[in-house]
């Protein structure tokens, strides 16, 4: 109404994926653009309005992920995500964060004392009302140290390259092995996947140490960065996130429609193979594995037409010499022959002669 006070930015408007009830299109828009159009419509004038996504596309996409190991509803999203991650390698520059709290927001002493670290700097992601969002039964530092051990893996393993092999192989193989009330904090368990995804133990356990530990009222450097991080890329009403050239996904997050994402910010001469293969595919990510698995049969095809080729040029060898041999055999054979009859048809007067 007139003489009310606008807002000075546009309200955030998170999408919480429980849209697919609503069917009418809508928009929000600024009072002074609405009044002009609301005077156009009462004065009998038709309105024509459009709405435009602008897509700025790029010849490199960076895209973040957002996940917490407190939640298990990310869990099926990164092992699925896994194999299209690392074929988007070579194009797309991936960065993870797993989502904490700064600051706690429980009342009791106590309560901020088993459910963050560092004296309450950090703690696990929480719900509006305070209520943890874990549906473990364990206190919230252990999730804030395998949030920081997590970082430690991506800092040694993924920040130069922008991939992250062994990180993806951590995650997905701690979910596999780890991802329970009796394992989660294993250090048993912890060692165990260290090994089975190529990570050294001694560095990420220099890491945790340096980059200020989970002990005593310090900062801790690593989960600073992941703090500042989510004062950039604002508020995320759902936890798992992902934002794609700084925008984030929304709708129900899902493998397609990131993948989706990914591949509609590159130009069209800097698409990867993988995106022009996969997606419009019914499956998306038996799409990836199956071209994965392709480019293991392809390239194991042509080592053995290589080694086909190599046993066709030693037989054809073979046989050249075998002819030549022949040839020369033949040759001095029929010289032999040649010679006798030459002394058979030898003159009679010459032979009176001797």
């Amino acid at each position: 109404s007139h003489g009310a006070t606008c807002e000075k930015e546009s309200p955030f408007m998170g999408d919480d994926g429980s849209e697919h009830d609503i069917h009418i299109p809508s928009m929000l828009m600024s009072e002074h653009d609405a009044e002009s159009i609301k005077a156009k419509l009462v004065s009998g004038h038709s309105v024509r309005l459009e709405i435009a996504w602008v897509v700025v596309p790029t010849k490199t996409v960076q895209y973040n992920l957002w996940t917490t190991p407190a939640r298990p509803a990310g869990n099926q999203f990164l092992l699925e995500f896994k194999n299209i991650a690392l074929a988007l390698k070579d194009s797309a520059n991936f960065k993870p964060y797993s989502y904490i709290d700064s600051g706690c927001k429980l009342e009791s002493t106590d309560d901020c004392q088993e459910e963050c670290t560092n004296g309450g700097r950090y703690c696990a992601s929480t719900a509006s009302d305070g209520s943890f969002l874990d549906e473990l039964d364990l206190t919230g530092n252990v999730f804030v140290k395998e949030t920081l051990r997590r970082q430690c893996i991506w800092k040694e393993y993924g920040e130069d390259d922008g991939v992250g092999e062994e990180w993806w192989n951590y995650v997905v193989t701690f979910i596999d092995k780890c991802y329970s009330e009796a394992f989660f904090d294993d250090e048993d368990c912890i060692v165990d996947v260290y090994k089975h995804s190529g990570v050294d133990k001694s560095k990420i356990d220099t890491c945790l140490n340096e980059s200020g530990g989970l002990d005593g009222d310090i900062k801790n450097t690593l989960l600073e960065e992941v703090i500042m991080a989510e004062k950039y890329f604002g508020e995320f009403v759902v936890i798992p996130s992902v934002n794609v050239n700084t925008f984030e996904v929304e709708g129900e997050l899902s493998v397609e429609n990131v993948f989706a994402a990914i591949c509609s910010n590159f130009l069209s001469d800097a698409k990867p193979e993988v995106c022009s293969l996969c997606l419009d595919a019914m499956n998306v990510t038996e799409c990836v594995s199956s071209q994965e698995n392709g480019s293991r049969f392809e390239k194991h095809k042509n080592v053995k037409s290589g080694r086909f080729l190599l046993l066709n040029i030693l037989q054809l060898l073979l046989l050249v010499a075998i002819i030549l041999v022949a040839v020369a055999l033949g040759t001095y054979m029929y010289r032999g022959y040649s010679h006798l009859d030459s002394v058979d048809e030898t003159s009679p007067q010459e032979s009176e002669l001797v």
